[in-house]
């Protein structure tokens, strides 16, 4: 019988047995080596861990935990960058946000409006440094390489957000003057005798303000000898408050911060006071600190000034005729007029100087015999108008009557204009008794600021009285 022949597998190069004869010239003792298996030659087998398919057969290497680790916390750590990132954003744009529209006039429409403004601008300097903190911290990233040049493209709004607080709107220009220049009378060309002027006399010196130029300079503070005054105008209501005050006030430590319901509202730096332009006192209802009493001021016209103050002094700035007329500009808060008169925000209204504040509708008192007897405000009122101007009297006679008077004219005596039925005494326009038990008796003067809007008298001045009057 034939022995079977026992088959011996051939030995299979290696790859590095099949690189070693492609390379060219080497030792014999290398290639021998190198055509040897790995078993052979002691060197351990690197593998990739298999994975077999009982499906398909085919083997798949297995990734190892330690490289899922390794991906997973790299997208961690680019979504943290990128939180980090959009974070520094929105700390800077949000600062500049609040910066710029928390002390917004727009905001007196709503609730709290005044209460937000104040807050924005006590606390306006270190929102500022939180704003550019965050602008700071971004372009150090991008200037170390840590983060792209187009994330400063994100800087864009915060440099308009800026812009539009400190120098977006018109009535952020305006300034506040100290020491301005005075001229004569005789100087003052460039008003036009109907031009409208704030008046006021200050140690018995007479001072007019061209409208005109106090709608681009409504803070105006200037010395008569020893003495100091401050004038304070609402460009866009058109009231004047003016004050003598002490060394303590000082221009540069004042602010225009709005025009809430288009009154100034004015902040002292200093010690962290608000100034309530329109009623010239805090927002508390108090006396501002280092203004000692108030001067009265009158708003007429140029020409009407010069006749009764020759010597007039004449704020010397610029002036432009065309801001002379008074517009509001920004809305009011919603009135909610309870009382016989309830105009819209935009009317008119006269002030009276009375014990509380009471407001009529002046431009319906018209021209003629009718008379008004009121009592408002805690005062007893006689109202009319004639030929030059409107007329309004305290009717307290001795301290103790009130009369109520009618029109009456005497043939032989033309200056008698009224009567009245408690002492039947004959009285003047100028509300002068010449005749009667009452001879002598002169009515008290009250004084009344016109062309008001109501809008910033009720915001102001909510317990205002307000009066219907005529037709």
């Amino acid at each position: 019988m034939r022995k079977p022949t026992t088959l011996t597998p051939p030995l299979t190069a290696s790859p590095r047995a099949t690189s070693a004869r492609a390379g060219g010239n080497r030792s014999t003792s290398g290639r021998m080596s190198s055509t040897l298996p790995d078993c052979v030659t002691g060197r351990s087998l690197r593998m990739p861990p298999l994975l077999s398919s009982r499906n398909s057969g085919r083997v798949y290497p297995v990734q190892s935990a330690a490289s899922n680790l390794i991906g997973s916390t790299g997208i961690v750590s680019s979504v943290l960058r990128a939180f980090l990132t959009l974070l520094l954003i929105l700390l800077a744009v949000t600062g500049a946000g609040i910066v710029a529209f928390g002390t917004d006039p727009g905001l007196m429409r709503r609730p709290g409006g005044l209460d937000w403004i104040v807050l924005t601008r006590r606390f306006q300097w270190p929102v500022v440094i939180v704003s550019l903190l965050g602008c700071l911290a971004l372009i150090g990233l991008v200037i170390a390489g840590r983060r792209r040049v187009w994330w400063l493209l994100a800087l864009v709004p915060v440099l308009f957000l800026f812009y539009q607080r400190f120098a977006g709107e018109t009535w952020r220009h305006l300034s506040i003057l100290e020491g301005p220049p005075l001229i004569n009378a005789e100087r003052a060309t460039f008003l036009k005798a109907d031009a409208p002027v704030i008046g006021l006399v200050f140690e018995e010196s007479p001072y007019a303000y061209p409208c005109g130029s106090l709608a681009q300079a409504p803070v105006i503070l200037h010395q008569e000898a020893d003495k100091r005054l401050i004038l304070m105008y609402s460009p866009y209501a058109g009231r004047a408050m003016a004050y003598a005050v002490d060394h303590s006030v000082k221009a540069r430590e004042l602010d225009i911060v709005s025009m809430p319901a288009n009154a100034m509202l004015l902040y002292n730096s200093r010690i962290g006071q608000f100034i309530n332009a329109f009623t010239g006192l805090t927002l508390d209802g108090h006396r501002p600190a280092g203004m000692l009493h108030p001067i009265q001021t009158y708003r007429t016209t140029w020409g009407k000034w010069l006749a009764e103050h020759p010597d007039t002094k004449v704020l010397g700035t610029t002036y432009s005729a065309g801001l002379d007329k008074v517009q509001g500009r920004f809305a009011y808060p919603v009135v909610n007029s309870s009382g016989a008169l309830n105009p819209p925000p935009e009317a008119r209204v006269g002030l009276l100087a009375t014990t509380r504040p009471v407001a009529i509708q002046t431009e319906k008192i018209r021209v003629g015999p009718e008379v008004f007897n009121i009592s408002a405000g805690g005062v007893s009122l006689l109202i009319f108008r004639d030929k030059s101007g409107l007329h309004i009297f305290d009717r307290a006679v001795k301290g103790d009557l009130f009369p109520k008077f009618v029109r009456k004219t005497v043939q032989k005596k033309p200056e008698v204009a009224f009567t009245e039925g408690d002492t039947n005494s004959l009285w003047t326009i100028e509300g002068r008794c010449v005749e009667g038990p009452a001879k002598g008796v002169q009515l008290r003067r009250v004084q009344i600021e016109e062309d008001l809007p109501w809008g910033t008298v009720h915001a102001f001045y909510p317990e205002v009285e307000v009066l219907k009057m005529g037709g």
